[in-house]
């Protein structure tokens, strides 16, 4: 009998494949998978790009780099793009197509932002579009946009006149022979004598009033007056001590902010128009005041502090150049802007005296174009002189500015008015 050996198991062995076959096979898998991403990208990919962005375009964002970043340690605002007008003297920037693209501008500096967003420009608008930085700025931006005008006589307020809704009302019910009211919104030292929303402002402990804009708009305007905010710029001590970089600095960058006096001796900062902090601070106002319903806002006290030679020497080249008057000319543009983009005005105040003696440094007609400025004439600084007799002198020295007398006349204001409604002037204020 035959044993059963069982089944048969047979091995194959393997044969290793070449070396040569194995690169083979990579560069193969590699050339399907480069061309599978080719044919995805391009045929699939930027075509659906394309189409997105199209779908979702944002405005083009243009930043300012006219300020050195390491003094922007926070971010502040500014309104500073604008149409220009074919009247205006301005250097122009072209932004790619206006007519398809909306135009964003920010311009930053410390504590804030603002971001302003031009429409695309119609066929029946000018391509041109005016971008500004806020320190400082270069170029003057000399006039508003078009808005309607105030005109006639325009009788100034006192601070107790808006201590309260009942004052304020009880003042208007008094007013004669006038359109407007001017109204002092932030006064020589800082206040702001209303409830402003404006955070630093508040903060500061610059805010003296419970009335707010809305409040003393609706009182002016219900006796059908208008309202014309008066705001102090620079002479302002209350805002620096608490926002520091909104002072003058002492140039060697350690000592901090400069006092016009001894700090035990009761020595205050003052705002330095060079500061983007003071430039953020006060756009921020005018920018409330006017999207509130005033749109015209007169600048006052626009000069530098009585600076001894030696503190000349502390703050450095800003305030020993000749030049440094375009820092006050600037801000003052600035806050033209501000006003602008709510389709209001600002109008310079200098006074009368300055003008004839050549001692305002602000007053450079050149740098405002047809700005309005607010002559103020103290009639006791002129002796004998009539009211048409200061305004012979001053006519010839405004450029193209527009003049606005604004006349402390004691007494004798139904003689001025008289005057100076005789002389042409279709807007005059009465102190």
């Amino acid at each position: 009998m035959k044993k059963n050996k069982g089944m048969k198991i047979y091995k194959q062995r393997k044969k290793k494949r070449g070396s040569d076959s194995q690169i083979l096979s990579i560069l193969g898998t590699c050339a399907v998978v480069f061309g599978a991403g080719i044919f995805g990208y391009y045929v699939i990919a930027v075509p659906m790009a394309k189409v997105f962005r199209s779908m979702n375009s944002e405005p083009e964002v243009m930043v300012s780099d006219s300020i050195a970043e390491d003094n922007l340690p926070v971010i502040t605002e500014a309104v500073t793009t604008r149409y220009k007008s074919s009247l205006d003297g301005l250097e122009i920037e072209k932004v790619g197509d206006a007519e398809e693209k909306p135009v964003t501008t920010v311009i930053v500096t410390e504590d804030d932002m603002i971001v302003t967003t031009v429409p695309a420009v119609t066929a029946a608008a000018s391509s041109e579009i005016v971008t500004e930085a806020q320190q400082p700025v270069a170029s003057p931006s000399p006039s508003a946009p078009a808005q309607a005008a105030v005109k006639g006589g325009c009788l100034y307020l006192s601070v107790s006149d808006i201590e309260s809704i009942e004052a304020l009302s009880s003042k208007l019910s008094s007013v004669k022979d006038c359109t407007s009211v001017a109204i002092p919104l932030k006064t020589t030292g800082g206040y702001v004598n209303y409830d402003s929303e404006v955070s630093s402002a508040r903060l500061s402990g610059a805010v003296s009033s419970y009335l707010s804009l809305d409040e003393i708009v609706s009182t002016v305007t219900e006796k059908g007056l208008v309202p014309v905010a008066e705001i102090s710029t620079v002479a302002d001590n209350i805002y620096p001590v608490t926002y520091k970089k909104a002072a003058y600095q002492f140039e060697d960058g350690y000592t901090g902010e400069w006092l016009d006096n001894k700090a035990e001796a009761g020595g205050k900062p003052w705002l330095s128009p060079f500061s983007p902090v003071c430039q953020e601070y006060l756009c921020s106002l005018v920018d409330e005041i006017t999207s509130a319903g005033i749109k015209s806002v007169i600048c006052t006290d626009n000069y530098f502090p009585p600076f001894r030679e030696k503190d000349l020497g502390y703050i450095g080249e800003i305030v020993k150049s000749p030049e440094r008057y375009k820092g006050l000319t600037n801000l003052v543009n600035m806050l033209s802007q501000s006003a602008s983009a709510n389709g209001g005005k600002v109008m310079l105040e200098v006074s009368a005296s300055d003008i004839i003696n050549s001692t305002a440094e602000v007053f450079h007609p050149e740098e405002f174009g047809t700005m309005s400025l607010v002559v103020n004439i103290n009639m006791d600084e002129f002796g004998g002189e009539s009211v048409h007799s200061v305004l012979d002198k001053i006519s010839g020295k405004t450029g193209s500015m527009k003049i606005v007398p604004c006349v402390s006349a004691g007494g004798d204001t139904a003689s001025v008015t008289s005057t100076l409604k005789s002389m042409g002037y279709d807007l005059y204020m009465i102190r």
